[in-house]
């Protein structure tokens, strides 16, 4: 008879262990030393799946933001194209309307030649606002040479339209730009009045493109009030301006430039630029200089002896180099000329000034004197420069002298030792050291509490022959510069 199975079962497992419950159900013996382990893996499993999740949200985040950044470029980029496209039917509409006027009407309100054209005007189409600007002058061709020698400098006119817009997709400076050339039926007639030119330059002589000249005028009907910027030649040629005697007047500026201008003979008895004077079938021609802007700085120190703490409420005077002309008394009229007065921490800033070489000096009322420049005076400030001057102030009653020592190339000395003598007197008045590098007083020497007389100077610094001056006439505040030669 076959074995019954359930014999089987007893003879295999005889001797050995029989399994853990455990192990084929699933529960978790009392005894079984494995706990510890499976709670362990339990523990691992959950912080894995906390690290997954994050990644996960950090992959999700990234890839949303960067779906949101192409929407929203996508967004932009159609909303600007549908308005540049909006914006060039504009300015092809005026171009077509203004093809179709008389030629003598084809022309500014207030501009040169005149005409029934706004300068500037805005139109709404959908939902913007868009900027019309329109500009027409006359053309002197050279094929028939030019102003003076050509007497009929209005060969033809140049029609440019400006179209630009704002909101979210802007036209900032890429506007839409047309220009077109209108000549008249016939010859050029004589249509009286000059021609005007202007030139602008920069500090170095160089032409100043897109720099923007607003002209007006007095006396003049209809009046002149127009906008032009300048070509790459840094010129605007202005065939047809009507005759008149000092009635243009001319401001030249640039975004971030400096700016100039004409002027009156009210405002400057004899003007070195007075507003111009154009005579018929003449060229009046006028020159300005612009560039960056600047930054100057003016800090008040006290002296040396007091650690050249901040001295504020000091009141100085700047004044530059460039002249606008003449007043009644034929005396100079400076650019830059006024008093300036330190604030609360011992500095006053001028922004947005030009380029020029400046002076300082003390009111005459002053109870200060000049103890330490830096750098020396006069000091060139350049375009685009930020620069800073320290004026080191002392307070004296008498009279006092402040010596600058340099070499050859202009570079201060420090650690000079200067002797003052009074003539007629054998001993010293005073001996100082001169200030070390980047002191207010660098290279310098500041005697105080002189008399009025005539002083003579030693001066002896390591690598440097030693120095004797002659004669030094000490009045008030005297500033003297000493070079010293190298050994």
């Amino acid at each position: 008879m076959p074995t019954r199975p359930h014999n089987i079962l007893p003879r295999l497992n005889r001797g050995v262990s029989p399994p853990k419950e455990n192990v084929y159900s699933g529960s978790i013996h009392p005894q079984d030393k494995s706990c510890g382990f499976l709670e362990r893996s339990y523990k691992n499993t959950s912080g894995e799946i906390l690290i997954g999740v994050i990644i996960s949200l950090g992959i999700f985040t990234i890839l949303s933001a960067a779906i949101i950044t192409l929407v929203l470029s996508a967004y932009d980029l159609i909303s600007y194209t549908r308005a540049r496209t909006t914006a060039a039917h504009i300015a092809s509409a005026q171009i077509e309307l203004i093809r179709n006027l008389e030629f003598d009407d084809i022309g500014t309100q207030g501009g040169i030649p005149p005409g029934i054209l706004k300068q500037s005007d805005f139109i709404n189409r959908n939902g913007l606002t868009y900027n019309l600007k329109t500009s027409v002058i006359y053309i002197d061709d050279p094929f028939d040479d030019v102003a003076p020698a050509d007497l009929l400098p209005n060969d033809f006119k140049r029609v440019r339209v400006d179209v630009s817009w704002g909101g979210i997709a802007a036209s900032r400076t890429n506007t839409i730009t047309l220009i077109s050339d209108v000549a008249p039926k016939g010859i050029e007639t004589v249509i009286g009045g000059g021609t005007i030119a202007i030139q602008v330059f920069d500090a170095n002589t160089l032409p100043v493109m897109g720099a923007n000249a607003h002209i007006t005028s007095m006396g003049i009907t209809p009046p002149v009030d127009l906008n032009l910027e300048t070509d790459q030649s840094g010129r605007i040629i202005l065939p047809g301006a009507p005759a008149c005697n000092n009635c243009y007047h001319i401001e030249v500026s640039k975004e971030g430039f400096t700016s100039a201008r004409t002027y009156s003979i009210d405002e400057i008895a004899n003007p070195d630029k007075a507003d111009l004077t154009v005579l018929v079938s003449g060229l009046t021609e006028i020159f300005f200089n612009i560039d960056r802007t600047s930054s100057l700085t003016l800090a008040t120190v006290s002296g040396r002896d007091q650690g050249f703490a901040p001295l504020p409420g000091a009141t100085l005077h700047l004044r530059g180099e460039k002249v606008l002309g003449t007043d009644a008394l034929d005396q100079p009229v400076y650019e830059i000329d006024q008093d300036v007065t330190t604030g609360p921490t011992g500095t006053f800033t001028l922004e947005n000034i030009g380029w020029d070489t400046y002076y300082l000096t003390l009111p005459v009322e002053s109870t200060f004197h000049f103890s330490g420049l830096n750098p020396w005076q006069p000091f060139p400030l350049l375009p685009g420069e930020e620069k800073t001057v320290y004026a080191s102030l002392s307070s004296q009653s008498g009279s006092s002298l402040l010596t600058y020592f340099v070499n050859n190339e202009g570079s201060p000395i420090a650690s000079v030792s200067a002797t003052l003598i009074r003539e007629g007197e054998g001993s010293p008045e005073a001996t100082v050291v001169s200030g070390l590098e980047n002191a207010p007083d660098w290279g310098q020497s500041f005697f105080a509490n002189l008399a009025e007389a005539i002083y003579s100077l030693m001066a002896t610094a390591e690598g440097y022959l030693d120095y004797s001056s002659g004669s030094i006439s000490v009045s008030g505040n005297k500033l003297e510069k000493i070079i010293l030669d190298q050994e």
